[in-house]
């Protein structure tokens, strides 16, 4: 019998999780069958930039609002009629962190056997003392509710693991992947990604990644006027009306740079659009993994890395630096040393990817294996 899969996510967008979830969609065998439940907030689903491609190789989606908009007595009645519309799915495999808890008690009601909680994300919270206080006794709770409800908890890297999991229970970290071949670099590849975005003639630092506080952008656009003919480009969900973007935007303009900062939002050819980028940054104060910084060596590109980026990341290619989120001097400093620096040879990149374990046609089949024992348990 061929198990079905329920994966629990958010919207399609890119990003870490997605991107994952995508690789293990695309390199799928037929020993196992998928299905795809998507929460969203607000009254009704907005479309991702996968949704296309996800429904175009046949894989079922079906909508749900999350539990934070429901609240979980709800959720579990939203859950349960959602059921009722699709056939028993033998595993539960929830990817949305701390909610999981939540997603595998109602997965658990509808007699969904097999209930893995996923962890993509080294939480941390910002704000004041007492939020961040609320903030943790709420995770103790979902925890707790993971604790009693997942059979199964896997994350992305031994951080993510322990910040979300009690310590008793049996660890599984599964590492991010990516194909790494469509990611390879070459002259032409970086030729026509310059000419994509009109910035043919000049340096370009770049980010790949949701703009949020975590993300840590400040320190980039402050480093920008000492790399004066660089411009910083930034792939990723952005939204002109967030406190923070809007922050972002005016430290740009204090420190007279907007003319040298494109915020290019989701991009839908990641592994093309990479290329335009001479130095990759990853700037955020803590991750889970850092999958954009497997698609930067993957495509050859120089990168400097937050020390909150887990040293899992590099593929030992000479393509990684690591540096303390708050020094700006420092960034300066390992951006213009990566500017200098040479791409190794795809032979290289492949050898390198393979060796660890993050190149996702092989990697899918391990994840995949993992299901099957799961239900042969």
């Amino acid at each position: 019998m061929t198990p079905t899969i329920l994966i629990a996510t958010g919207i399609m967008n890119a990003g870490g999780t997605e991107s994952l979830i995508m690789e293990t969609l695309r390199h799928r065998s037929a020993d196992v069958r998928y299905v795809m439940l998507i929460h969203y907030d607000g009254e009704a689903p907005k479309a991702g930039v996968f949704d296309d491609e996800i429904r175009n190789m046949g894989v079922p989606m079906y909508y749900i609002r999350s539990v934070g908009s429901l609240g979980i007595r709800g959720y579990i009645n939203e859950f349960t009629r959602v059921m009722a519309h699709m056939s028993r799915a033998d595993i539960l495999h929830s990817h949305l962190n701390a909610s999981g808890g939540v997603i595998a008690m109602a997965a658990k009601k509808c007699g969904i056997r097999y209930r893995i909680c996923h962890c993509h994300a080294d939480i941390h919270f910002t704000g004041s003392f007492l939020y961040r206080i609320k903030q943790e006794m709420q995770l103790k709770v979902l925890k707790w509710l993971i604790d009693r409800n997942a059979t199964d908890m896997w994350a992305c890297s031994d951080a993510a693991w322990r910040r979300l999991f009690m310590p008793w229970r049996k660890k599984v970290v599964v590492d991010n992947m990516i194909d790494a071949t469509l990611y390879l670099p070459s002259e032409d590849r970086r030729a026509a990604a310059k000419h994509k975005f009109g910035l043919e003639d000049r340096m370009v630092i770049g980010a790949v990644g949701r703009v949020a506080p975590i993300k840590n952008y400040e320190i980039i656009l402050r480093a920008l006027p000492a790399v004066p003919d660089a411009v910083f480009i930034c792939f990723g969900r952005f939204s002109p009306d967030n406190a923070y973007c809007r922050r972002l935007v005016e430290l740009a303009a204090s420190l007279d740079v907007s003319d040298r900062v494109v915020w290019a939002g989701n991009s839908n050819d990641i592994a093309g659009d990479i290329h335009c980028i001479d130095v990759f940054v990853m700037p955020s104060f803590t991750e889970g993994f850092g999958m954009a910084a497997l698609e930067a060596q993957a495509a050859g590109i120089p990168s400097v890395l937050s020390s909150g980026i887990p040293s899992v990341v590099d593929l030992g290619l000479g393509l990684v630096k690591f540096i303390n989120p708050g020094n700006t001097e420092s960034w300066i400093g390992a951006i213009r040393d990566g500017l200098s620096m040479k791409a190794p040879g795809q032979d290289a990149i492949l050898d390198a990817f393979r060796r660890k374990g993050f190149n996702s046609p092989e990697a899918v089949r391990g994840i995949e294996n993992r299901y099957i024992e799961i239900i042969k348990q």
